[in-house]
C-alpha cells in the first residue's frame, strides 16, 4: 500500500469515526442542544455528536435504550469530532487540505533509522529466501514506516489537542439500583458494584474470578452486592439455585454455597443442591425445609424486578455506582470506572473548594 493511501485511510480512522474526513456535521435527529464539549470556547452540541455517529449501531443503541452503549458512542464521537475540527483548522492555517496535513505530519514523525532496518533484517532474513540485505532494505524501510504511521498520526493529533482548550461535558449515565442482597467489602465503600447473575449462566461463572481480582485490588474502596437474575426461559434450574443460595444465607453460608454453585462440576437439580449444602456444612433439615417451602421466592423475584427496571436483559450485568457494564469484562474495564469514581469522590465539593482571591 502506498504511503499516501495508508495515511488517507489512517486519517479517516483516527479523525472521522463513522463519517468521512471533511464531512460537515448536520443537525442530528435527536435535536438535543445540550452541550457535549467546548473547543476553544466554541460549543459542540449532543445533536452534532449524534449526527457524527449516526449509523446502525447508534440507532440501535438509541432505540434499545442502552444508555451505556450510547454514552460510549457519544464519548468516542465527540473526541473524533474535536480531532477533525482541530486538524481542519490547522490545515486551513497552513493553506493545505487536511489529508495533506496528516500525510506531512505523520511522515515527519515516523523516520526509520538504519539500525532499525538492520535489526529487522537480522531477525527475519531466514524467511526472506535468497534476497540480500541491499535488495530488501527499501522494502523493510517502507514496512517499518507503515507500522509507525498510526502512532505518528496519533502523536500529531495529541499535540493539537494539548494546545487547544478542550472541555468534555458529556456525563456518564447512571441508573439507580437498590444495593440489597449478599455483599462483600465495607458497607461505607465509596464504590458499590451490583451484579445481576444467573447460576446456570457460563458467562456469570467466568465473571467470578474477575470480581475476586477487583476486590483484591480495591479491598477498602469497593463493596460488591450480588443480586439474582435467573433467565427462566433458557436456564430452568437457575431460579431454584438462587432460592437455595439464599437459604444457605439464612445459615450465614451464602458465599461458600455460592462458590460451590459456580463450581465446574455443579449439579443444580435438587440432589445436587443438597449435596452442595452438605459440602458447605449446612444444617440439611433446615436447608431442605427452606428450599421446599420456597422461603425466598419473593426476594429472588424482587431482584429480578429490580434488574428489569434497570434495563437488564442478560447476565452478568453490573452497575458500578450506577454505571452499567455488561458481560464478563476484564478487570481493567472495572478498574477504569472504579478509578474515575474514586477520583470523583476525592474532588472537593463547591462548598469545600477554596475561594479565589
Amino acid at each position: 500500500m502506498h504511503l499516501h493511501r495508508l495515511l488517507t485511510i489512517l486519517a479517516i480512522l483516527l479523525l472521522a469515526g463513522c463519517a468521512r474526513l471533511g464531512t460537515q456535521a448536520a443537525p442530528g435527529e435527536t435535536g438535543d442542544t445540550t452541550p457535549a464539549a467546548h473547543l476553544d470556547g466554541a460549543e459542540i452540541t449532543v445533536a452534532e455528536v449524534d449526527a457524527w455517529i449516526k449509523d446502525e449501531l447508534f440507532r440501535q443503541a438509541s432505540q434499545d435504550g442502552d444508555t451505556s452503549k450510547l454514552h460510549e458512542l457519544r464519548s468516542r464521537g465527540v473526541d473524533n469530532l474535536i480531532n477533525e475540527r482541530l486538524v481542519e483548522r490547522e490545515a486551513k492555517l497552513r493553506g493545505i487540505d487536511a489529508e495533506q496535513l496528516m500525510q506531512e505530519e505523520a511522515t515527519r514523525r515516523m523516520g526509520v533509522t538504519e539500525a532499525e532496518v538492520l535489526a529487522f533484517w537480522e531477525g527475519n532474513k531466514a524467511s526472506m529466501g535468497e534476497v540480500d540485505f541491499e535488495t530488501a532494505a527499501s522494502t523493510i524501510r517502507q514496512h517499518l514506516e507503515r507500522r509507525k504511521a498510526p502512532q505518528a498520526a496519533q502523536q500529531f493529533v495529541a499535540e493539537l489537542r494539548k494546545e487547544a482548550d478542550v472541555e468534555i461535558l458529556i456525563q456518564v449515565p447512571r441508573i439507580e439500583v437498590a444495593a440489597t442482597g449478599a455483599s462483600l467489602g465495607p458497607d461505607d465503600a465509596p464504590v458499590t458494584i451490583i451484579e445481576f447473575s444467573d447460576y446456570q449462566c457460563p458467562f456469570c461463572r467466568r465473571a467470578e474470578p474477575i470480581i475476586e481480582q477487583v476486590l483484591e485490588r480495591y479491598p477498602n474502596q469497593v463493596r460488591f452486592v450480588f443480586q439474582h437474575f435467573p433467565l427462566d426461559s433458557i436456564h430452568p434450574r437457575a431460579r431454584a439455585a438462587s432460592e437455595a443460595a439464599m437459604c444457605a444465607g439464612d445459615q450465614d453460608k451464602f458465599w461458600p454455597y455460592h462458590a460451590l454453585l459456580f463450581g465446574d462440576d455443579v449439579d443444580l437439580e435438587i440432589a445436587g443442591l443438597e449435596a452442595a449444602a452438605e459440602k458447605a456444612g449446612l444444617d440439611l433439615p433446615s436447608f431442605r425445609t427452606c428450599v421446599e417451602e420456597r422461603h425466598h421466592q419473593a426476594e429472588v423475584e424482587r431482584d429480578v424486578s429490580s434488574g428489569r427496571a434497570a434495563g437488564v436483559t442478560g447476565t452478568p450485568a453490573f452497575f458500578v455506582n450506577g454505571i452499567g457494564l455488561k458481560g464478563a469484562q476484564p478487570v481493567e474495564e472495572f478498574a477504569k470506572i472504579i478509578d474515575a469514581e474514586l477520583a470523583r469522590a476525592s474532588e472537593p465539593t463547591p462548598e469545600e473548594a477554596p475561594e479565589e482571591g
